[in-house]
């Protein structure tokens, strides 16, 4: 680890102060950060919605499901940028593929999806290559007291996705008609709509790239800081600045080397000529300790001296002074004791439930996943089709109804009134619904699964067709609902008005 290349100081910090750290790095390499997550979740985004184009709901769940995908590209520029060499975008892209195959990201987004310290632990798959009990062993070491920092980490970058996904929402609501933003609010709760759909989608997108860069790089200041405290970050810089020291000493020039070695050469030669001149000294010659000592009197350093060592031999300075102090006493760690049959059995419990959530996780993965590529094949098929302009599917019968024009009267709204004032308001329903049917395969394309029901071809009707269009069918839908299964048979005037509303789209239906 090359802790003097570090771009931030270091030194050991509160949790929360970390997170901090996490969040103003990231703005300060927004640049090459936040680009390159935006392109990963845009390109995602892009595939799932127009796989899932009709399934929204399931795009947006996939779109949140992938967010380890898209935290790997930032964390990538983060490490970088940590030890002095960000990357360009373009280096950034071209390593999406190692990130995807070679970092652990199956482990993120099956088993640890779900880990609420996601962010926190994440270095540990992706950047220092651990893999399972090693991974988790130095996961829970990691972790240690500032679990709380990471939960509250989770916390607020959600709120916030939260919070820009209703801004959003509100500010499509005000360019609505006057009157109309409540009822927009309607359907956005009752996710009526297909654009409304589509807006959410996109605005989740967009929360997703403004906020998750700035989760990756909180988790990623948690995970720094605990190897500082852990490992000494701060000691080993010092240790390395101090080496640093050394080494510019012995790099000085050899000029200045040779002086100081020519001085230390003269005092080893000077020496005994100092020793002889002392033993011939006379031995009349006064000692240095018989010299009268100096007084306060006498001008100089001297007196100075004598004055102030008088000043700290008085009694004023002779006390003592005893002060006691109330130390926590170190006590000795209690041997482990032996569990107990209850705390055994508690332990059992709790990994057979986690075994059960691995395996039921496992299993929701793979049918999400069989789900998406059932989707996005289906969806490609169908979309090949209608580019080659290959005709729409003889509709056959749906439903329990025969859907062939050929099957149809000339007169489908005059023959429903025929049929119903003879009292068959079934069959009266029944051919005005078959006739509704034929008219929008054929006018409009409309593409009804062989299984489909009474409900889907409403739901298919009001994604595909305009309000009114999708209104008229909705009701004559209805009606004949409660009449096949029901037996409930409308009243001549609601009967009429069906008719009156179905004469000018049924004429040449057949």
């Amino acid at each position: 680890m090359q802790t003097e290349q570090i771009a931030v100081v270091v030194r050991p910090r509160d949790a929360y102060e970390a997170v901090d750290l996490g969040f103003r790095f990231a703005r300060a390499v927004f640049w090459p950060l936040f680009p390159a997550h935006a392109l990963v979740v845009a390109a995602v985004s892009f595939a799932l919605y127009l796989g899932l184009s009709e399934r929204l709901w399931l795009a947006a769940f996939a779109l949140w499901w992938l967010k380890p995908l898209y935290d790997r590209v930032a964390l990538a520029v983060l490490a970088d940028a940590l030890f002095g060499r960000t990357p360009t975008l373009a280096e950034t892209l071209a390593g999406v593929p190692r990130l995807i195959l070679r970092t652990g990201l199956l482990h993120s987004l099956t088993w640890l999806r779900l880990s609420p310290l996601r962010s926190f632990t994440a270095p540990v798959l992706q950047l220092e290559g651990l893999r399972g009990l090693e991974r988790s062993r130095r996961a829970s070491v990691l972790i240690g007291r500032d679990s709380r920092a990471g939960l509250g980490l989770l916390f607020a970058c959600g709120v916030f996705e939260l919070v820009l996904l209703l801004a959003g929402l509100q500010l499509a609501a005000t360019f609505q008609p006057g009157g109309a933003i409540a009822s927009f609010w309607t359907s956005v709760l009752a996710g009526e709509g297909p654009a409304i759909s589509l807006v959410e989608a996109l605005l989740y997108a967009l929360a997703i790239s403004a906020v998750e860069p700035f989760y990756v790089a909180g988790g990623f200041a948690l995970y720094v800081n605990r190897r500082i405290w852990l490992e000494g970050w701060d000691i080993d810089l010092a240790f390395h600045k101090l080496e640093e020291r050394v080494a510019a000493r012995e790099r000085r020039p050899p000029l200045a080397r040779a002086a100081a070695l020519g001085a230390l050469l003269a005092a080893l030669a000077l020496a005994p000529l100092a020793a002889r001149a002392d033993e011939s000294a006379p031995p009349d010659a006064p000692a240095a300790s018989d010299a009268p000592a100096p007084s306060c009197d006498e001008p100089g350093p001297e007196g100075a001296g004598a004055c102030v060592a008088a000043v700290l031999a008085s009694e004023e300075f002779a006390t003592v002074e005893k002060i006691e102090l109330w130390l926590p006493k170190e006590s000795e760690p209690e041997p482990d004791a032996e569990p107990g049959l209850l705390a055994r059995l508690g332990l059992w419990l709790a990994s057979l439930g986690s075994t059960l959530l691995r395996v039921v996780m496992w299993l929701a993965l793979a049918f999400v996943v069989g789900a998406l590529a059932v989707a996005i094949v289906r969806a490609l098929r169908a979309r090949g089709q209608s580019e080659a302009g290959a005709p729409l599917p003889d509709p056959g019968l749906r439903i329990g109804l025969d859907l062939r024009p050929e099957s149809l009267p000339d007169d489908v709204v005059g023959e429903s009134r025929a049929r119903f004032a003879g009292g068959d308001a079934a069959g009266a329903l029944s051919l005005l619904y078959r006739g509704a049917l034929v008219h929008l395969v054929q006018r409009f394309g409309l593409a009804l699964p062989a299984s489909a029901t009474e409900g889907e071809c409403e739901r298919i009707a009001r994604d595909a067709l305009d309000a009114g269009l999708a209104g008229d069918f909705r009701a004559l839908s209805r009606a004949w609902v409660f009449c096949a299964y029901a037996r409930a048979m409308p009243a001549p005037e609601a009967f009429a008005e069906l008719c009156e509303r179905w004469q000018p789209r049924l004429r040449g239906a057949a």
